[in-house]
This record gives C-alpha cells, structure tokens and sequence, in this order.
C-alpha cells in the first residue's frame, strides 16, 4: 500500500525553506503542468506528501476545501518522520528559535522523539529509533 497526503499550506515558499533548511529534508517543487501552480513533494518510501498553497486547491476543489480556515489545520493528526539523527535537527531548531512543544525520550520502545508545529501548524513528531544519542 502507498500513501499519498494533502497539507494546505499558506505560503509554499515559506514550507519548503522550513522542511529542507529547518528540518534538512530532500522537498521537490514541481509545476505539474505549464501554466499550472507548484505543489512541493515530500517522498519517503511509499508515502507522498504534496503540499499546496491553501487557494490553488480551494479552486480545484471548492466543495472539498472551502471551510479550510474553520479549524485549526491538522487537527486530531500527527505527521511522524523517522529520522536517523536528531542532533542536526535539534540545532537547526535551537538557531532558529523555533518552539518545540515537547521532547520525549522512551527507553522502554528505544527511541527519541521532537514534537512540534510545522509554519501552517501541523503537529510534527520526528522520531529517532535507536536510542537518545546525546
């Protein structure tokens, strides 16, 4: 099975400097077609995530995203990454300032993990299997 996620964000610029400078993601821009809007593409594995800016798909789709701005994105959701290392992440983080709601690290299931808001306030949790590495 692969998965294939939607995020509406508000600035696609802004998304794509914070998960390939912030958090040190390989993002693709693509412009589907000539004339098209861009989508950012996040791929790892068999997961896709598109991003695209909020009012690209409250046109292509009105009945689908027209009450986007009613609540606040994301809710109920956490998007969770796997990744090798957090060091580099959790200074990136740490330079830039940006708020981490919480860092937990759970030795029983042998892993550490950052939870924090995406720019368009997705609740993010970046997890690094293997034990807390200092």
């Amino acid at each position: 099975m692969s998965l294939s996620l939607t995020l509406a964000v508000d600035d696609l610029d802004r998304t794509e400097r914070f998960y390939r400078d912030v958090l040190h993601f390989a993002v693709q821009r693509l412009v589907p077609a000539q004339g098209r809007p861009p989508v950012l593409l996040l791929r790892e594995g068999d997961a896709t995530i598109l991003f695209r800016e909020k009012e690209v798909l409250e046109a292509l789709h009105p009945a689908a995203f027209q009450h986007l701005d009613r609540h606040q994105r994301g809710t109920g959701m956490t998007i969770e990454f796997t990744v090798g290392d957090l060091r580099p992440v959790s200074r990136s983080l740490f330079r830039r300032e940006w708020p981490v709601l919480y860092e937990l690290e759970d030795d029983e299931h042998n892993r550490r993990e950052l939870w924090l808001h995406d720019p368009d306030g997705y609740v993010l949790v970046l997890m690094e299997e293997g034990g807390a590495k200092g």
